[in-house]
């Protein structure tokens, strides 16, 4: 739990709006920051969802373009965010943490709204990365390459 209060406390686009400051008025004492290493010993949650997220987002190789891409294996699957887990999985277990990736199912209806808001988003990503590509921007293209990442199944 604390790291997951380390994480929403510090300035972030998704979550809950406003619970870092109110955590730190509220309770100052709540967040601290610890090395990888002072968890040893211990079980540790992840959110699998932001994980995969992240290392979509994060792990890509450019090609020959300069146009950074998501891995793939030879079927043309996305594998950026297996390769991803695996190195961070790799790394937790080196420090002696046994990580426990948390898969939540499906969102609550409740969440409709923001999921709405977060596909239109998603779509003009997809619009602006097809106005980038026309233009031959490719700094524009790999940053809104990542607006348009979807985990699917």
């Amino acid at each position: 739990l604390l790291v997951l209060l380390c994480t929403i406390a510090r300035p972030v686009s998704g979550g809950i709006k406003g619970l870092g400051p109110l955590l730190l008025k509220e309770a100052p004492g709540c967040c601290t920051e610890r090395t990888l290493k002072s968890y040893e010993g211990k079980k540790l949650a992840i959110d699998a969802s932001m994980a995969m997220y992240q290392f979509l987002i994060a792990v890509r190789a450019a090609g020959d373009d300069g146009v950074a891409h998501t891995l793939m294996n030879a079927a043309g699957e996305e594998t950026s965010h297996l390769q991803g887990i695996f190195w961070r999985t790799i790394a937790m277990a080196k420090a002696g943490i046994k990580p426990l990736y948390v898969f939540d199912g499906a969102p609550p209806t409740l969440k409709s709204g923001e999921i709405a808001h977060r596909n239109s988003r998603r779509e003009l990503g997809a619009k602006m990365h097809g106005e980038a590509e026309a233009r031959g921007d490719v700094d524009e293209m790999n940053k809104q390459s990542k607006r348009t990442t979807r985990v699917t199944k």
